[in-house]
């Protein structure tokens, strides 16, 4: 069933986009059936992710998919993220956030057609068939994905020499432990809706240049675009809090291959966002606006290929294995059509869009600003892509700290050139009042600054970084109280900058000034670290788990105190060991304590083991051992693949003043730890025998240690082992990060308002030219017609707009 959803689907697509052309060629008959098509594959895209869960929380192992990822030990909401967990599943995920976008998105373009008919326009002005043309396209080749990459295969299909038709597995494989948290739940979905999110603005921009026509597509394509930059930048963040939180490292951003995939489209969305607005307010960057669109939705791809082709698999910890090869070439096919294509339109309207160009020169305005912004973005992000793409060309990975120094003075730039612009007027401004309106922030900033200087920023680019954040932290923060006053919504790009400067304020506190030391603490006994008390108390078991561990750490100042709980366990499904950090969220830091080994008390020193070769023996502490046997009568090697527990002997025979005794040594294993079992000897109960370690490839032999009852342990008491760090100002990046969320979410509001208050006046100025009779409409037709296809980017320009409004306009 779950195959012929994917099957059907695409061939739904198939003919929705065949027939979305056609209807764009002319053939307006075929838009009822398009319209079918379409929604009839947005519906098995639906189905079919409907049947993969109901086959994931009933548990039908007989799915190679399912086995794979999940288990009947999941918590729900675990098990509903193993959904995505795999190749197959992050495809489909994609796939299903692109087919429930396209709903919203095919409404929205009926809607705004619709509107522009009513206001007099021909048909040749609708954007639904050209749009919808590209966007199902694009939903056409995942699906195509999905049947060369299927999560309905059996587990007899997958494994036809080991498994037999019909085998269903008791159990699966199940949630690989670094994706068993809450927000395996959350990020995924909302990253995937922004890449899913990014095919809409490259879908208007194609059609714009499909139509040859630059009038609409802006205006249209720039929600989506704003929501692009919403949610994958939340999406990206959320990663770097994912990881902060649970894996261990101390950081949230290491410029891993996989995470830098998925920053570049998120940077050339936001320098498309910023000359979209450009070109909105001046009839400028047409050609720009539309080459970012296309990049972003281009680079997504990449990074898809990136990080689903295996490339990266010694790269990067995200990456997936090698798919296969009809999917690596089928990504190659997918990333050359849209790349390649998306490229190829631009260059054969080359002629077209340099005819519409305004001058566009340098000089002191807003427009200016932003265009100057938006390349330095540029430069960042294919910064980031080279070095991204470096291992592919080398086979050797970029230091983190190559990223770090290329992009800092571009983020400086980017910094200085956000708080400038917001002074400026479009397209030209007086010169004596914009310098005049700098003191005050430039004053405020290099207060602050100098403050952070004698509060310990020593090096001279992070203090420069600091001043441009705050420089235009100010300016924006002034401009969002202005306009509190009027309207919440009109500050939200004010909002989202705000965020950013926040931001960048944090990753100076919380990645430059980071401080860090390793504090072995035995249990009970305080130690000084980073200027406060650590007191390891011992480890409790984790609530419902046989085998997680909390390792209660006290950590004191000051008469406070606060009770972090990093934990380890062994994994059998990565068949290592598991650490998580803990975190003590303050206001102005974070004690981060991250885990790194147990040591256990020790009866027996390293100069007390003695290997004994199978049938040899040897003199210890005065008595004679001989190795006769291994014991294997408590041991099952099934049970011992799967981490169970089990015990594995030795055979010793001893000689103690001529006496012979036999003696059965065993070791206990576990889950991956192993423990010695201590066995005295009978004749002489002072004498403990430990077997240590086993060796039965090669030549056979076993470690043995032998203690008399006058030793002492080796470390006297359980010690913890762990690194602990400081992480000023840490709250910052996650507050501007949620600032910056808000900023779009307002920005979005106050464009749906926009569109709504336009859609009114054009159905009011309908109604009026209805009432006023046939004699209007035969007089004002075909000038009305002209004037809007020759004359709208004039417009845009307000030279054909009377002198009262282009002052208010321009205010």
């Amino acid at each position: 069933m779950g195959s012929f959803f994917i099957t059907a689907g695409f061939i739904s697509a198939l003919i929705a986009t065949l027939a979305f052309l056609f209807v764009s060629r002319g053939n307006e008959k075929l838009i009822r059936p398009a319209r079918i098509f379409f929604h009839a594959a947005v519906v098995f895209t639906l189905s079919s992710s409907a049947f993969l869960l109901y086959l994931i929380i009933t548990h039908q192992f007989q799915y190679t998919y399912v086995w794979n990822y999940s288990s009947t030990d999941l918590p729900l909401n675990l098990l509903i993220s193993t959904f995505y967990a795999g190749q197959e599943g992050s495809f489909h995920l994609w796939a299903f956030m692109t087919a429930v976008l396209g709903i919203f998105l095919h409404a929205f373009l009926i809607k705004r057609d619709s509107d522009k008919a009513n206001s007099g326009h021909t048909s040749n002005d609708t954007y639904e068939p050209l749009v919808m043309f590209n966007y199902s396209l694009i939903l056409t080749f995942l699906l195509f994905i999905m049947i060369i990459k299927s999560p309905y295969m059996m587990v007899w299909e997958s494994f036809p020499k080991d498994v037999e038709a019909g085998f269903v597995p008791q159990d699966g494989r199940g949630l690989n432990p670094l994706l068993q948290n809450f927000w395996m739940t959350i990020h995924p979905p909302i990253l995937f809706t922004g890449f899913a999110s990014l095919a809409i603005p490259f879908a208007f921009a194609m059609a714009a240049l499909f139509k040859n026509r630059y009038d609409r597509w802006m205006k249209l394509a720039l929600p989506w675009t704003l929501f692009s930059g919403m949610v994958l930048g939340v999406g990206i963040m959320l990663g770097g809090f994912w990881a902060y939180g649970v894996l261990g490292w101390g950081g949230y951003w290491g410029w891993d291959p996989v995470e830098n995939s998925s920053l570049v489209p998120w940077i050339v969305i936001v320098a498309a966002i910023h000359t979209m607005v450009g070109e909105e307010k001046t009839g400028k960057y047409k050609k720009t606006s539309l080459l970012l669109c296309i990049l972003g939705f281009v680079f997504m791809l990449y990074s898809t290929f990136l990080t689903r082709s295996g490339l990266l698999g010694d790269a990067s910890v995200h990456s997936f294995v090698d798919p296969g090869q009809e999917v690596y070439l089928f990504l190659i096919v997918f990333l050359s059509l849209f790349g390649g294509g998306g490229i190829a339109m631009i260059l054969f309207r080359l002629k077209s869009l340099k005819s519409l160009e305004t001058n566009a020169g340098i000089k002191l305005s807003r427009e200016s600003a932003l265009i100057i912004g938006a390349i330095t973005l540029c430069a960042s992000a294919l910064i980031i892509l080279v070095g991204t793409s470096w291992p592919i060309f080398t086979k050797a990975t970029i230091d983190p700290a190559f990223y770090n120094k290329m992009n800092l003075p571009l983020a400086i730039l980017i910094a200085v050139i956000n708080g400038i612009s917001i002074l400026l007027a479009w397209k030209h401004t007086d010169d004596k009042r914009f310098f005049k309106s700098l003191y005050l922030p430039v004053i405020l900033s290099v207060v602050f600054t100098s403050l952070l200087v004698i509060l310990g920023v020593d090096d001279i680019l992070i203090a420069v970084f600091a001043a441009a954040s705050l420089f235009a932290f100010f300016i924006n923060l002034n401009i969002i109280f202005k306009i509190l006053n009027k309207s919440t919504v009109k500050a939200g790009p004010y909002i989202a900058h705000l965020g950013i400067m926040i931001l960048f304020l944090g990753i100076i506190g919380s990645s430059k000034y980071s401080q860090e030391e390793n504090v072995t603490l035995p249990i009970g006994e305080t130690k000084e670290a980073l200027g406060y008390s650590l007191t390891y108390k011992g480890a409790s078991l984790i609530p419902e788990t046989h085998d997680k561990y909390h390792f209660n750490v006290i950590v004191e100042k000051d008469g406070k105190g606060y009770l972090l709980q990093p934990i380890m366990y062994y994994s059998d499904y990565s068949e290592g060991i598991m650490k998580n950090p803990d975190i003590a969220n303050l206001v102005t830091k974070d004690i981060y304590l991250e885990p790194i080994s147990l040591e256990t008390p020790q009866p027996f020193t390293e100069q007390d083991v003695v290997n004994i070769p199978k049938g040899s023996e040897k003199v210890i502490k005065d008595v004679t051992v001989k190795f006769l046997d291994f014991d294997q009568s408590k041991f099952n090697q099934e049970s011992m693949m799967k981490g169970e527990e089990n015990i594995l002997g030795a055979k010793l025979e001893v000689t103690v003043n001529g006496k012979k005794e036999e003696l059965l040594v065993e070791q206990y294993y576990s889950g991956g730890q192993t423990q010695n079992i201590p066995v005295k000897l009978e004749s002489n109960p002072d004498l403990t025998f430990y077997l240590t370690n086993i060796a039965i490839t090669g030549e056979s032999s076993v470690d043995i240690a032998v203690t008399d009852g006058h030793q002492h342990t080796n470390i006297a008491s359980e010690t913890l082992i762990l690194t602990a760090s400081i992480k000023p100002f840490i709250n910052l990046v996650w507050g501007g990060t949620i600032i910056m969320a808000l900023g779009f979410f307002a920005s979005l509001i106050s464009r749906h308002r926009k569109f709504n208050t336009n859609a009114k006046k054009i159905s009011g100025d309908t109604k009026q030219h209805s009432s006023s009779g046939n004699g209007h409409d035969n007089g004002h037709g075909n000038g009305h017609d002209n004037g809007h296809s020759n004359g709208h980017n004039n417009n845009s320009n307000n030279n054909n707009v009377p002198k009262k409004t282009r002052t208010e306009h321009h205010n």
